[in-house]
């Protein structure tokens, strides 16, 4: 079973992969899955291996989203860090923040965020599709 998908790729490598095909007495459709198949590991390689949820990273993230109201009025676009649910220290500079926060706590889990109009991003992924020329 196959599946239509589009995906864009340089000129010259299409051409390169065109060429190919031709040589092999090939679709252009067949060498490009049969290089994705020897590229790509097995696919019991491949599956996700899910970690279990770690409490103090939920526990953190849960004080960020309570503190996070107060945290937007007076710290809008700088950097913070929570650590046992209590703001510890702030900076406009990211790489100062976390230099201080991991030489106080350097075994700890401290969720270091950067204070935005939202509590938490939204991430956005786009799926590559293949198009059939």
């Amino acid at each position: 079973m196959t599946e239509q998908v589009m995906v864009s790729i340089p000129k010259a490598l299409y051409r390169r992969v065109k060429q190919l095909a031709g040589r092999q007495n090939e679709d252009v459709n067949e060498i490009l899955a049969k290089t994705l198949a020897e590229a790509l590991p097995p696919e019991e390689e491949n599956e996700a291996v899910w970690a279990e949820p770690d409490e103090s990273v939920e526990k953190e993230m849960r004080a960020y989203i309570a503190l996070y109201p107060m945290l937007k009025q007076k710290y809008l676009g700088r950097h913070v860090a929570i650590y046992h649910g209590q703001l510890i220290d702030q900076d406009e500079d990211m790489d100062a923040l976390y230099a201080r926060i991991d030489q106080k706590y350097p075994d700890e889990f401290v969720w270091i965020t950067t204070v935005g109009e939202t509590p938490l991003r939204t991430l956005e992924f786009r799926s590559p599709r293949f198009v059939r020329d």
